[in-house]
């Protein structure tokens, strides 16, 4: 085993403190600060560069891999984790737009160029798509080849972004002339492979002063402050007090820009982040889409300064709104309608000649949720809403986040629901103890609806198996919260353990298997439901969970049954077949087992 390292630099040694405590990371697994120092750098670019809010530093980990950290694959801003992931993405878009993200993360404390060079050619062998030079990778090799198999659907080439992260105080020297070389080299070779948009091929050096400077950006609240140019129109003050303000006035797009926009590494980008509560996807903007096609041209033509007249605007949700005359500062904020005029506008913004474009713009303050899910469901009211989005706006959510607090009270353990985006932002919470809704959704799913082979990727996905099946009462709560705390339990199994490490593809098959241990009974059931079943051994079940001891039994107990089933069944070695957790007739031979080990036992 390679010897632990330790990072000595104060500021980042405090920045990987914090990062265990919030994912629960053992003490004993933090002491390598070195490979914590490259979750720690995956979670960073995920957070600044990515736009998925449910995409995990543990998704990019590759292990020992030739000169390569970690590997993400975006397509249309979401992290595509198997085949049926990016099946499902492109059921909902005519064309898409995929990126390639690739880390590599040292402790040293300069830019060591035959380091960079091995990165290159790490990912100069990943993208031989005609044999997997790197065993590690092959999960993500055999996605990038199967998207690439699917290039019709691309609306152009994809992008590709290599961040090389060290501890060096100074910057990375391009003057240096073997320095350049090696990175001349190693952009032009990648161009060579015509595999990607050659505007969109880039290498980003993070050296200390970078690193705090991303982390600092994640750090901080969402706050804006912007000019109105009008004087905007108050709504009349709410009696209720849930609504602490609210505004409707004209906003001039150059305005508009400096909310939606932000400058990372001098490149202007949309702040997608802030759509996240939107619940309609951006749908693109080519020919296929005729309400956002016709807007491109309404924009870019000569009849732009009408687009305000034509078009319904946008609607900003924030913590608070304040406004001074015409300046107006919005904290903690998103758009809530207007995703798509948001979209059209920054992709159409070279294109824009008219001058003193105005646009509708509705700003309301509120820190209350159901008034917030209420703003939301009736602004979307005209647009037909995908169920899964749908089930977020259901009145048994706020239901089952009341239930985890009377529980977080009760068993005197922190956990916590979060029925919106970075609802517990401003707050001191360890992020594993955030279950938000889609892992409600899989966790559940794979508890006591027995699906643990539908829940890998993207949640939308494991809904349309579910449909129907949950968030239809508040009778059952404690099967929800059991599902989140048996999560939790595995997740951090997982996490900091050896084995656990090992079984991460079989964790949903882990959870599924802790109500068949304690009630037997439940494998004479044909019909699984979330009904007064589910609730009775969910509750023998949370006072096995509560406990750190019997929760690590129980996790292990699982954990050996599924190994007992895999050698029975010829299997020594699960890294072999990635897809062998993600097929019904493993969930079913696993069940078959305990069944013959059952009767094995009563006889």
């Amino acid at each position: 085993m390679a010897k632990a390292t330790k990072v000595n630099h104060p500021i980042i040694s405090s920045y990987l403190e914090d990062f265990a405590r919030n994912y629960g990371i053992s003490k004993n697994k933090a002491k390598d600060e070195h490979a914590l120092f490259e979750k720690f750098i995956n979670d960073l670019i995920l957070k600044v560069y990515g736009n998925d809010v449910n995409a995990n530093f543990e998704s990019m980990e590759t292990g020992t891999a030739f000169g390569i950290d970690g590997v993400a694959i975006f397509v249309n801003d979401r992290l595509i984790e198997s085949e049926e992931d990016f099946d499902y993405i492109c059921e909902h878009a005519k064309k898409i737009d995929v990126n390639f993200i690739f880390t590599q993360a040292k402790v040293s404390t300069n830019f060591d160029r035959t380091q960079i060079q091995d990165f290159f050619m790490g990912v100069l062998r990943f993208f031989n798509l005609e044999k997997c030079e790197i065993n590690e990778l092959k999960d993500q090799w055999e996605i990038s080849k199967y998207i690439y198999n699917k290039s019709n659907k691309f609306k152009e080439l994809p992008s590709i972004d290599l961040y090389f992260a060290t501890l060096s105080n100074n910057e990375i020297d391009f003057k240096d002339i073997h320095m350049k070389s090696t990175l001349d080299k190693g952009i032009h070779d990648l161009i060579n492979k015509v595999m990607f948009n050659d505007q969109r091929i880039s290498f980003k050096p993070l050296g200390l002063k970078k690193i705090m400077e991303l982390y600092r950006k994640l750090d901080s609240n969402l706050e804006i402050k912007f000019n109105l140019d009008k004087q905007p129109v108050p709504y009349p003050i709410d009696p209720t007090k849930k609504v602490s303000s609210g505004y409707y006035g004209l906003i001039r797009l150059e305005s508009l820009f400096d909310i939606l926009t932000d400058k990372i590494d001098g490149e202007i980008k949309l702040k997608k982040g802030i759509f996240e509560d939107n619940i309609r996807d951006y749908l693109g903007s080519d020919d296929n889409i005729d309400v956002n096609s016709n807007m491109t041209k309404e924009i870019t033509g000569s009849k732009a300064h009408l687009f305000g007249l034509l078009n319904n605007g946008i609607t900003i949700i924030a913590d608070d709104v304040s406004i001074v005359t015409t300046e107006a500062t919005l904290t903690n904020y998103q758009i809530v309608n207007g995703c798509q005029t948001s979209n059209v506008l920054f992709e159409s913004r070279e294109n824009i000649n008219a001058e003193n474009i105005y646009i509708p713009i509705r700003l309301i303050g509120t820190t209350d949720e159901e008034t917030k899910h209420a703003i939301i469901k009736a602004t979307n009211s005209q647009t037909s809403l995908k169920p899964e989005q749908l089930a977020a706006l259901k009145i048994e959510q706020k239901d089952i986040e009341e239930y985890y607090r009377v529980k977080r009270i009760r068993n005197k353990f922190d956990l916590y629901y979060e029925r919106r985006t970075e609802q517990y932002r401003n707050e001191e919470i360890q992020k594993i103890k955030i279950i938000n809704i889609p892992f409600q959704i899989k966790a559940t799913s794979a508890m006591f609806l027995d699906l643990p082979h539908e829940v890998s990727g993207q949640y939308g996905k494991v809904e349309k198996s579910t449909r129907g099946k949950m968030f239809q009462s508040s009778d059952y709560l404690n099967v929800y919260y059991v599902s989140g705390l048996a999560w939790y339990r595995v997740d951090a199994f997982i996490r900091n353990t050896e084995e656990g490490k090992l079984f991460r593809r079989a964790r949903w098959h882990i959870m599924m298997l802790f109500k068949y241990f304690i009630e037997s009974q439940y494998l004479d059931y044909t019909d699984l439901e979330i009904n007064k079943n589910a609730e009775s051994v969910s509750n023998k079940i949370e006072k096995i969970l509560l406990d750190d001891a019997q929760s690590t039994q129980l996790i292990e107990q699982a954990v050996n049954t599924i190994k007992d089933y895999l050698e029975e069944n010829g299997i020594s070695d699960i890294s072999e077949d990635r897809k062998l957790f993600e097929r019904k007739e493993t969930t079913e031979g696993l069940k078959s087992f305990l069944v013959k080990s059952n009767d094995r036992v009563t006889q």
